[in-house]
């Protein structure tokens, strides 16, 4: 979490057309490794080879959009409102508004989807195309899956010159870990798909820091 806020900045400042590129950069890796995913992912999770190649599709697709969402620039809601310095009876200020990227964001990944919703699924996604560095916190349910999409997700940072900390993969069966993530300072924003009961626990958690923070599960 600190390394992640370190280069949360600069991350944030990176050109929509770079950050564009890193999303479409890390759907190719994953198409890349196409067969060596679902291989690992029907070991581990029994579900059928046809629709984790189709799974690989939907989150090569997912960063896919969201990187044209990048390169529009329309996610920033940009807002000026010009000034008027003659307006009666008290001057009209200069106001200007735009979305920023929050920090440092815990992505939790859900059990039944091993790839869509889960190391580079659609949290992941959002969170790097807003320009927020992301931690995951990988579920037991496919921890080799998981490994290999954080080595694409790895292989694309390298790629395109970028920190190896904008993006990093947890891996561990202990409740203490999602929790010191959720309430570590550097962490800004929490996306969790689960169960209700530990969504809600981590939520509580969320909301009890001293500086409560975003939860979208």
């Amino acid at each position: 979490a600190e390394a992640a806020a370190k280069v949360a900045r600069s991350f944030r400042r990176l050109s929509n057309e770079k950050r564009a590129n890193l999303l479409y950069s890390i759907a190719s890796e994953l198409e890349a490794r196409r067969e060596d995913i679902v291989a690992c992912a029907h070991l581990e999770t029994a579900l059928p080879q046809a629709r984790l190649e189709g799974e690989v599709g939907r989150t090569a697709n997912q960063l896919r959009l969201f990187a044209e969402v990048v390169k529009s620039g329309s996610y920033h809601q940009a807002i000026f409102d010009t000034p008027n310095p003659e307006r009666q009876p008290l001057p009209k200020p200069d106001i200007r508004r735009q979305q920023i990227a929050i920090g440092p964001v815990a992505v939790f990944g859900a059990s039944n989807f091993p790839l869509a919703f889960s190391a580079a699924g659609g949290d992941t996604a959002s969170a790097l195309a807003a320009g927020c560095p992301v931690i995951v916190k990988g579920h037991t349910a496919h921890p080799g899956t998981s490994q290999i999409v954080a080595e694409c997700i790895e292989n694309a940072l390298n790629k395109e010159d970028l920190p190896s900390a904008i993006f990093t993969l947890l891996q561990g069966n202990k409740r203490e870990l999602g929790q010191a993530l959720v309430t570590h300072p550097k962490i800004k924003a929490v996306g969790f798909t689960g169960s209700v009961s530990g969504g809600r626990a981590l939520f509580n958690l969320a909301q009890q820091r001293p500086e409560p923070i975003p939860f979208y599960g």
